[in-house]
């Protein structure tokens, strides 16, 4: 279990990384509502982007986003709309995105 774990954890850093780099600004990780959780909340060219990290090992069992289910998508809107009404401002522009890592050998990157 703590390998899978790792893995996600992974597959988070390096998407927070990919996205920083694109230069998107990071303004939340595994933001935790009583609703769900989302991997990652950031900004870039006024638009709020609530990110789900899907990371997998391999595609035995489809590609990570698959696991994305109808289910998972109403837990992040329902976070995203808890998130929201915690902060001032007003956001008419939001994305939900899901961000796919592969990974095919992980050693030492902790």
């Amino acid at each position: 279990m703590r390998y899978r774990k790792n893995v996600g954890e992974i597959g988070e850093k390096l998407a927070a990384d990919m996205l920083s780099n694109a230069g998107y600004r990071v303004i939340a990780r595994n933001y935790m509502a009583r609703e769900g959780e989302i991997d990652i909340i950031a900004i870039k060219d006024g638009v709020m982007h609530f990110v789900e990290v899907k990371t997998r090992s391999s595609d035995e069992y489809g590609y990570p986003a698959d696991s994305v289910t109808e289910t998972k998508q109403r837990h992040m809107k329902k976070a995203a709309a808890s998130y929201l009404s915690g902060r001032r401002g007003h956001w008419s522009d939001l994305s939900f995105d899901v961000y796919e890592v592969m990974v095919n050998h992980i050693e030492n990157c902790m």
